[in-house]
């Protein structure tokens, strides 16, 4: 058995996308260190209590926008950090037990957004199947073993596997580009890669007309990109809001450390989510005028810091 540190949990059961994630994320994992949870929050507890050396949950997609249930967990429930990203392809095939032809299938189960993503498709080849939705996609796959012939689901290529189901189709997707956003979760601070990204969750200071606008413009003022600003209910009082920002850039990055010391002196509480390596291939224009920027941002700190430096005792 593998020592705790190595061990990844998971959102599960065995077989969903984001077992396929941890798997991706963690190359070379055996099955004994890869660890189903419930939910997200038993994934965060899994890490917190030492159980497992990182968790791996979705936070985004691209029909159906972010996992609250992610973002929440993170904001309040834990103070753990996200240490990387990885965006996979939501892969969406037909499957069922052997024997199974396409025009022998009764009925089709899956998440109700698998059934929603393959619409079109399964109402062409498969319109006379009733649709009857599952707990997950993965759920699904178990379900349709159990059932036997006849039936079929609509789930990822691990999840056929896992259960022993025969691919009937693939690429059920109706919409090309469908694509999910997975989070490492763990407790330590990656080093800077000069292809980074800062995620945090800012509670203004009071609800007032331009609250939000002079948050922005500490960003705006230190030329920094923010990639994402989502509003979530802070979950004390009805109608209060917080604030999840992506920003580019790394805390160790001069003008994002300023920015953040910048909101956490000006709003009334900032929650740090952690800086970590961008998904996708590093752009080397974009990192080299990251690294010109923050080189600016240095020389007039010390040319600054020179003038203070002049000033002389009090008379």
């Amino acid at each position: 058995m593998s020592a705790a540190t190595d061990v990844v949990a998971f959102l599960g059961p065995a077989g969903t996308f984001t077992e396929t994630a941890a798997r991706t994320l963690a190359a070379g994992t055996d099955d004994a260190s890869l660890r189903a949870c419930r939910d997200v929050l038993e994934v965060l507890r899994t890490v917190e209590r030492g159980e497992a050396g990182r968790g791996v949950v979705p936070i985004e997609n691209t029909l159906e926008g972010s996992v609250t249930a992610t973002l929440d967990a993170l904001a309040f429930e834990t103070d753990l950090l996200i240490h990387g990203e990885l965006e996979l392809p939501v892969a969406l095939v037909l499957a069922a037990p052997a024997g199974t032809t396409l025009d022998a299938v009764t009925t089709v189960r899956s998440h109700v957004v698998a059934l929603g993503a393959s619409r079109r498709w399964l109402s062409e080849h498969v319109g006379d199947a009733e649709q009857i939705p599952s707990a997950s996609t993965a759920r699904a796959a178990q379900e349709v073993a159990d059932l036997g012939a006849g039936h079929a689901a609509v789930v990822n290529p691990l999840a056929a596997t896992r259960y022993g189901l025969e691919v009937l189709a693939e690429g059920l997707s109706d919409r090309p580009g469908n694509m999910t956003r997975f989070v490492t979760i763990g407790r330590t601070l990656p080093a800077p890669t000069g292809w980074d990204k800062t995620s945090l969750v800012v509670f203004i200071d009071r609800n007032r007309p331009g609250a939000l606008l002079d948050l922005l413009e500490v960003f705006a003022e230190r030329d920094l990109d923010l990639t994402k600003i989502e509003s979530r209910p802070t979950k004390t009082e009805l109608g209060e809001y917080c604030f999840f920002l992506d920003v580019e850039g790394h805390v160790a990055d001069e003008r994002v450390g300023d920015a953040l010391a910048a909101v956490h002196r000006t709003q009334r509480d900032l929650r740090f989510l952690g800086s970590y390596r961008r998904s996708g291939a590093r752009k080397r224009e974009e990192a080299e005028r990251i690294a010109r920027d923050d080189a600016a941002f240095r020389t007039s700190a010390a040319w600054l810091a020179d003038l203070r430096g002049r000033i002389g005792p009090s008379a």
